[in-house]
């Protein structure tokens, strides 16, 4: 490790236990792609609930609305990086675009996976059913996001975010910061992952936080710059789920508050940095997904492919169980029935759906109280978390020598 680095670098180790056959890569990835593969096909129908917002977004950006987009169509609550990613898909005819797209963002969901896999200790048998049994639990959800409700704008900042938990793991800054800018890029809300840089060496810190603020100031200035209307669209007037936590706290305005977007965005990094300062960085990503949920308007089910995402990141490198539980209970948590006809849902649902539909604000409830308990997963010992010295050593850049230097019996 780099002397005054707070994370140490992952190496990649070869054992024995790594060369038997069901531990193999081939063995693992080809396992997670039939499972993907088939989940992705049970969401198929109904499928692309939310596309046409982004065919728009591209057909605006490359038009006659150009960087006026978002003040002409305020609706459009993702990033203009999401636009351009989207564009190719444009071309191809309607349904052909759809389902291309919908097949690549679900590949985009192991390629997820597949980086942050190294963060979850040495290659061998353990690594890869760790990584197996998360893989398992993260499809089911990942595909409401990618196939049911095809929402690229997600799956482009989880990629980048994923990638940039990997660059930060290496200790490499510039990289982390490029990648954490481009996610906000894509979805405002990635800003919540931003301290992650803070577990850098301080020379590092610097530079990714200089490289994420150039590439998010060149995504979203010429927006802002050519039409002041730009600034209104970024709080639009968003109608308030009976199931979200708003409700708890009093909001009863049939549409948000302007403050709940400032609040997001300040709760989220906040959330983050105390995972960081917690040595526990790489739970980050989930506290910040944790707050923002907690204060979010809106109740949807693609929300849960990221929690989970996020919540597989900190199973395999924040804590040591050979179960991911943090996957487990936040896909458990955040789960939510679909019908195709909504408006009989009282109808034709029964069982635990029909119970979900009856009662909004024990779901809003449920769902508090999942954005609590994981806010509290920094406060527990080690121990409780099935892990000795923490395998990925992190802290805030401003910790002397002596504090950042990892135990003699961290693991290399």
């Amino acid at each position: 490790m780099v002397e005054g680095s707070l994370v140490e670098p992952v190496r990649t180790h070869r054992t024995t236990a790594g060369n038997a056959w069901w531990a193999t890569d081939r063995v693992l990835w080809s396992v997670l792609s039939v499972w993907t593969a088939l989940w992705a096909w049970l969401r198929w129908t109904p499928s692309g609930i939310s596309w046409h917002f982004f065919t728009l977004s591209a057909r605006l950006l490359f038009g006659d609305a150009g960087l006026r987009m978002y003040a002409q169509h305020p609706e459009l609550q993702f990033g203009p990086l999401t636009a351009v990613a989207v564009g190719p898909f444009t071309l191809l005819p309607s349904s052909a675009g759809l389902v291309a797209a919908q097949c690549t963002m679900t590949v985009a969901g192991l390629f997820a996976l597949r980086l942050v896999t190294p963060l979850a200790g040495p290659a061998g048998g353990r690594r890869s059913l760790r990584v197996l049994l998360a893989g398992l639990v993260l499809a089911p959800a990942w595909t409401v996001l990618s196939v049911r409700w095809a929402h690229p704008d997600d799956v482009l900042a989880l990629v980048l975010l994923a990638a940039a938990v990997r660059a930060v793991s290496a200790g490499r800054g510039l990289p982390a910061g490029l990648l954490l800018g481009a996610a906000v890029g894509a979805k405002p809300w990635a800003v919540g992952a931003g301290p992650i840089l803070f577990a850098l060496q301080r020379r590092e810190t610097l530079r990714g936080l200089v490289g994420g603020a150039l590439v998010t100031v060149a995504a979203w200035a010429p927006f802002l710059l050519a039409d002041a209307g730009t600034w209104a669209a970024m709080s639009p007037p968003v109608g308030i789920n009976e199931s979200s936590p708003l409700r708890l706290f009093g909001v009863r305005a049939d549409v948000v508050p302007a403050w709940t977007r400032s609040a997001q965005l300040v709760a989220a990094p906040l959330a983050g940095l105390l995972a960081v300062l917690r040595r526990r960085w790489p739970a980050a990503l989930l506290v910040a997904i944790a707050a923002r949920l907690a204060l979010d308007p809106q109740d949807i089910a693609y929300y849960a492919a990221g929690a989970v995402l996020a919540a597989v990141v900190t199973d395999l490198a924040v804590a040591g169980w050979l179960l991911p539980w943090t996957s487990l209970v936040t896909a458990a948590v955040l789960w939510q029935p679909f019908v195709v006809d909504f408006a009989h849902r009282m109808q034709n649902t029964h069982g635990l759906s029909l119970w979900w539909f009856r009662h909004p604000t024990g779901v809003a409830i449920v769902h508090l109280a999942w954005a609590v308990a994981t806010l509290a997963l920094l406060a527990v010992p080690d121990r409780w978390l099935g892990r000795g010295t923490p395998r990925l050593p992190a802290g805030p850049s401003w910790r002397s020598a002596a504090d950042r230097r990892p135990s003699p019996t961290a693991s290399s």
